[in-house]
Formats: C-alpha cells, sequence, structure tokens
C-alpha cells in the first residue's frame, strides 16, 4: 500500500525505503577476487561492477589516508544513498534521516563483524565524485555518504569490542579510529 517497492534490510530503513546501497571495494578477501561489487539486497549477492582498477585502488588509498595510513584496506564498504528515495516524503530532514540511518547501519556491522572475529572501523572521509565514477552512479541521484573497513584481526590480537583499536594498536603506525 506504498507508492514506491518497500524492502526488508536487517537496518533500519525510514519508511522501508531502503535508499542506502552497499559498495565493497576488496584487496584481498578469501574466495572473493580483487574488484568493485555492488551488494544486491533482493538477491543477497555481489555483483562484480566494470570499474577501473585504477578507481578501486584509489578509494583503497583514500581509506588508507583516514586511517593515517596505519592499515591495507582489504575490504573497503562504501555507503551510498539514492537521495531521491528519501526527499519526496521526509523533505528539509531527508538528508539527516539519510545519516542517522549510516550510523545504525555502522552500528550493525560493528556488531556482526565483531561476533566474527573481524576488525571492523568507520572511517569519517570519502571522494564522492571518485565513488560515482568507479560504481557508475551519478552523484546527485546517489552519492556516498559513508565509508566502513572490514578486514581480519592479525594473529594474537583478540576478538572484542575494541578488535580494530587492537590492531592499530599492533601495527608500526600509531593512528585513532
Amino acid at each position: 500500500g506504498v507508492a514506491y517497492t518497500a524492502v526488508d534490510r536487517p537496518y533500519p530503513a525510514g519508511g522501508s525505503m531502503g535508499e542506502l546501497e552497499l559498495y565493497l571495494s576488496v584487496a584481498r578477501c578469501d574466495g572473493l577476487a580483487a574488484g568493485v561489487y555492488h551488494y544486491d539486497a533482493a538477491g543477497h549477492r555481489l555483483r562484480l561492477l566494470d570499474t577501473a582498477d585504477a578507481d578501486r585502488r584509489a578509494l583503497l588509498a583514500g581509506a588508507v589516508a583516514a586511517t593515517g595510513g596505519a592499515v591495507e584496506p582489504q575490504v573497503l564498504v562504501t555507503i551510498t544513498a539514492r537521495f531521491a528515495r528519501m526527499a519526496w516524503k521526509y523533505s528539509g530532514i531527508a538528508y539527516a534521516t539519510t545519516l542517522k540511518q549510516v550510523g545504525a547501519l555502522y552500528q550493525t556491522m560493528y556488531l556482526v563483524a565483531t561476533a566474527m572475529g573481524l576488525a571492523p572501523c568507520g572511517l569519517g572521509s570519502g571522494d564522492t565524485a571518485l565513488a560515482a565514477r568507479a560504481f557508475g552512479t551519478e552523484w546527485t541521484a546517489e552519492s556516498s555518504v559513508g565509508e566502513f573497513l572490514l578486514g581480519s584481526r592479525p594473529a594474537g590480537v583478540a576478538a572484542g569490542p575494541h578488535a580494530f583499536a587492537d590492531v592499530v594498536r599492533s601495527s608500526r603506525v600509531p593512528a585513532r579510529c
């Protein structure tokens, strides 16, 4: 009974609109070739994008810079928002609502990654133009609104709520996240 296709996702979505999209820039991941992927939420699968390797490397380099050079990213998850899906209903609070939903998604990703024994880290920067080019989107319609690193914990670093901080402390370069 709504004027749009409602979605069911494991994180909050205002009105079940599902304006958030996930793109993975993969450097190293067992069972997954290096490349840029789009997460197809309806099919619960990754779709390899035809992206220039230079763009993938630039996205990952931006993540390195965001951590102060402390980590070599294995997987960078870029979150984009399809703004029109929110704006027609939420008008002046659409962007603020989107950012709150990104925060809720970060929390979900932190919880799941930590439970899986991975090293997660939400980033506070990104290159909107580069992301749009790499993902084949028009930045005015779908733009990056968040970035999140996922990686393996180094041997000897215990899993727990501070997994990424432990990874950074075990590295040679001091950083904060």
